[in-house]
């Protein structure tokens, strides 16, 4: 029995409701097994931590991120084992996007690395001009194909934003392609993306999606920080590279955005 079996089979089967354990409460450091999947009275032998890593690989976003048919499949694995978009979507709150985009007559919006999220549509719900892009085009043919249940929606931006006129377009590109989606666009968004990158590509990547900001344009960057341990301070990704170039930085406190070109920057971890 491989550890993804144990998992959302054996273990499944011992949770209330059939609901699956978070993979966050497992610390596999320094462990060479897991405790046995039949340790209820069975004899099934434990996977070993190298089976644990192997059966655990579609997880995680692909080393090279400049590779699509690695995306392509990663984002395919993650349908098959059952991890909808809303679980990707968890950190999403567009309501307090909502007023400063209103407030500055902002309209056009590009989600880059854009995944299955369906943050593109319920933007697109609240009036505005979306454009999705992603360099994988699996993962652009299945956040089209989704349709999104109303609670899922409703995480986004409650009932009070929905507004006619919205559209939305998907691309599949390679967001370092300045090319592709030139813009300028009031807003970007992106989560959990650019911190994939490594070294100098990591600027080179912000550098191509302010390229498509307007000049006083609002740019969204989600970092999660899953090494992150209190009493740290999270580590934004990108927020040294956006002080080192000037940018206003905006936490999305309590009143309207500060003027001018913003990153605003959020976090979250685990």
């Amino acid at each position: 029995m491989g550890f993804v079996d144990w998992l959302f089979g054996a273990k499944k089967e011992r949770t209330a409701g059939g609901r699956l354990t978070p993979l966050a409460i497992l610390d596999l450091s320094g462990a060479t097994k897991l405790p046995s999947a039949g340790s209820d009275g069975g004899s099934e032998r434990s996977p070993t931590l190298e089976q644990i890593k192997e059966d655990l690989r579609w997880l995680f976003p692909p080393a090279d991120v400049h590779d699509s048919q690695a995306w392509d499949r990663y984002w395919n694995d993650q349908i098959a084992y059952g991890l909808n978009p809303q679980l990707f979507d968890m950190f999403c709150d567009d309501r307090r996007l909502i007023d400063p985009m209103m407030n500055r007559r902002f309209s056009s919006v590009l989600c880059a690395g854009n995944g299955i999220s369906q943050e593109p549509r319920a933007l697109a719900s609240a009036g505005f001009k979306v454009t999705a892009m992603d360099l994988s085009p699996a993962a652009t043919r299945l956040a089209q194909a989704i349709r999104p249940r109303p609670d899922h929606m409703k995480m986004f931006l409650g009932r009070a934003s929905r507004r006619s006129g919205g559209t939305l377009e998907y691309l599949t590109a390679d967001l370092l392609d300045v090319g592709v989606c030139p813009g300028p666009f009031d807003v970007i968004i992106e989560r959990r993306t650019v911190q994939l990158f490594r070294g100098q590509e990591l600027g080179a990547a912000l550098q191509a999606l302010a390229r498509r900001l307007r000049h006083d344009g609002l740019f969204c960057s989600h970092c999660h920080d899953g090494g992150w341990r209190p009493p740290a301070r999270p580590v934004h990704a990108a927020e040294s590279w956006f002080q080192e170039h000037g940018w206003t930085i905006w936490r999305g406190g309590r009143g309207s955005a500060p003027p001018g070109r913003v990153a605003w920057l959020s976090m979250s971890t685990g």
